[in-house]
């Protein structure tokens, strides 16, 4: 029997995942801690983690959780908002050798994150010139605070804690500012998206999250 899978050993394309049902698609959902905000400015991640979810549920056996050495101090305003430490980094792998691990625990999946574009900027930066720079290029990327908007048009703000507590989803159980934690409750606030907004394909969640981007343009303007 033909691996349908074949063609998109690297990456699942958007044609691809489009005909595929949603509950039969799988998802990294991500997140990234770092020195700072800047990727192109020279600040580097210190830690990446990640959870699948699948069929309207989390993968238990299925994640990723990592450390890595930034190779510059980390600023003490900085560890104040995610609490790692140049000694809880120090002598960890650095990003390069944690390469084809992150790789291989996001391929065949569409990637999910809570502000994608800062997450992915700061991988695409920190691993330039490496396979899975130029995968996480190619991929399709789904961000959770668009999708939200666009599903919750009405709400003040889509801040990932304020999101939770508006939307009663649980998250005090997970420690904020962690990669790990952040994934989770994501991945919880994705999982209530996907229920909330009945969509049958991913196609159907970008659409709805163009829609989220102009109502946060709009209030933005509006301010």
């Amino acid at each position: 029997m033909k691996n349908i899978f074949s063609p998109f050993k690297k990456i699942i394309n958007l044609e691809f995942v489009n005909k595929i049902n949603i509950s039969d698609v799988t998802f990294s959902v991500f997140d990234t801690e770092t020195t700072g905000l800047e990727y192109n400015k020279g600040d580097k991640i210190l830690s990446v983690s990640g959870v699948k979810v699948k069929n309207f549920g989390i993968i238990k056996d299925d994640q990723l959780d990592e450390f890595c050495d930034p190779m510059v101090e980390i600023k003490p305003e900085n560890e104040q908002i995610h609490h790692i430490s140049n000694r809880m980094v120090r002598g960890k792998p650095n990003i390069y050798e944690l390469e084809e691990k992150i790789r291989a625990f996001l391929k065949r999946s569409v990637l999910v994150a809570h502000n994608v574009k800062f997450d992915c900027n700061f991988l695409i930066s920190n691993l330039a010139h490496t396979q899975l720079e130029s995968r996480i290029r190619e991929a399709v990327k789904l961000d959770t605070v668009f999708f939200a908007a666009g599903v919750y048009p009405e709400l003040e703000t889509y801040e990932l804690s304020e999101l939770c507590n508006q939307l009663d989803i649980s998250h005090h159980d997970k420690l904020r500012h962690s990669s790990l934690g952040d994934s989770i409750i994501t991945a919880r606030l994705f999982i209530h998206l996907l229920k909330k907004s009945k969509v049958k394909n991913v196609k159907e969640i970008l659409n709805i999250s163009k829609l989220g981007q102009k109502v946060l343009l709009n209030k933005t303007i509006n301010r």
